[in-house]
């Protein structure tokens, strides 16, 4: 069937300015489509056997329609008040000139977001059900408040402490902080992502947690990109507390990577589905690598007055990606991808329960708290070397 000589735009025909010529084009072209679903030939279509028809992943009507005017079609036949399709509806819905046009803002958002993180094959699929299971309440906005809770904590340093540079202020004193020296204080090892050391960090962490966070809120939902965000955060303290333990840790680095990390599990897993997979896999690996090792040799330099926590980067990606098979949504998963999903959870659960047991069990590796001379050397400015201040 010829389907492409037609402009599903605007409903144009190539070489015909006649309006009949078109008429009898566009019946020539549609009318047989329209008849094959027209199944008690009464010239209607049922309006919710229509949508059952387009939400089915295996649906033939892909073979008579364009894929992205069968997205259209979807969204228009939830605007359908009589409970049926005529012939006329039919063509309006599939020519109408502002095909697209009048797609909700919402719905324009979700297209972009599945083009981001999502493989081209499971973009229907993914839009499909998000459509059918977003209710607006509550919105996609859990990184955008963490954002916003992290510029203002930082604002509110600025003003405190009187300073803003690239590398500070470093509020050392603020409760926030995770400070080796108040280890019991145990939301410290969650907080302290709240707190950044300078502008460049702050500026860089907020810019890749939205860059990347909002796209896998929009397929995944908040709580899913929630839980991948914090299990990077604590994964990222206790990583560091244990390679770095008498340094102060602050910044959302360890968020951030198990954001980028679960963009490369996607990416590696629907590897041939993937569109541009080895640019989206050099550039993730570029840029997470170049910043780990920028991270490794500060950490290893002699200027001890701003070295930073590199554990925290790992920790935090290991964490993403081991967290982000298993609560991300796989649409179309493989059994060796179910397997895989069952060892890194178990991978991930020993190496929590190891990190944890060994912050408990193992106090001489720690700082004394009660030792007021090991507790001192950690708190002038100058002896802080925890900030986690690469993005």
């Amino acid at each position: 069937m010829v389907k492409k000589r037609v402009n599903v735009t605007d409903g144009s025909v190539a070489g015909g300015d006649d309006q009949q010529a078109v008429s009898l084009q566009m019946d020539r072209l549609w009318r047989p489509v329209f008849d094959k679903y027209d199944t008690n030939k009464d010239g209607i279509i049922e309006c919710h056997h229509f949508k059952r028809i387009l939400k089915e992943s295996n649906n033939h009507l892909s073979e008579d329609i364009p894929e992205e005017v069968l997205d259209e079609l979807l969204e228009r036949s939830d605007l359908c008040t009589d409970g049926v399709i005529t012939y006329e509806e039919f063509l309006k819905m599939i020519h109408a000139r502002d095909l697209g046009a009048q797609r909700p803002r919402l719905q324009r958002l979700i297209r972009y977001a599945a083009m981001a993180v999502v493989p081209k094959t499971q973009r229907r699929s993914v839009i499909r059900r998000y459509l059918e299971e977003y209710n607006c309440m509550p919105p996609p906005l859990f990184l955008l408040v963490i954002s916003v809770l992290e510029i203002s904590v930082f604002v509110y340093y600025c003003v405190d402490m009187g300073q803003i540079s690239a590398i500070g202020p470093v509020p050392w004193r603020s409760p926030l902080i995770y400070d080796p020296c108040k280890r019991e204080q145990a939301w410290r090892f969650v907080t302290y992502m709240l707190i950044h050391a300078g502008f460049v960090h702050m500026f860089f962490n907020v810019l890749v947690q939205l860059i990347l966070g909002i796209p896998l809120e929009m397929v995944h939902k908040w709580w899913r990109v929630g839980i991948v965000y914090l299990s990077g955060v604590v994964a990222g303290s206790l990583g560091a507390n244990i390679s770095d333990p008498y340094s102060f840790l602050a910044g959302a680095s360890g968020g951030v990577y198990a954001l980028i990390s679960a963009h490369l599990a996607s990416v590696v897993i629907n590897w041939k589905e993937m569109e541009f997979n080895w640019i989206r896999l050099a550039g993730l690996l570029l840029f997470g690598g170049t910043d780990i090792g920028v991270a490794i040799y500060g950490r290893y330099t002699d200027d001890k007055d701003n070295r930073t926590s590199y554990s925290a980067h790992i920790a935090g990606a290991l964490a993403g990606f081991f967290v982000g098979i298993n609560v991300l949504k796989n649409l179309r998963p493989k059994k060796w991808e179910t397997i895989l999903g069952y060892v890194v959870l178990v991978v991930y659960i020993l190496l929590m329960g190891f990190a944890i047991i060994f912050n408990i069990a193992n106090k001489d590796h720690y700082i004394n708290p009660e030792n007021p001379t090991q507790c001192l050397i950690t708190r002038p400015h100058e002896a802080f070397q925890g900030a986690d201040n690469a993005s």
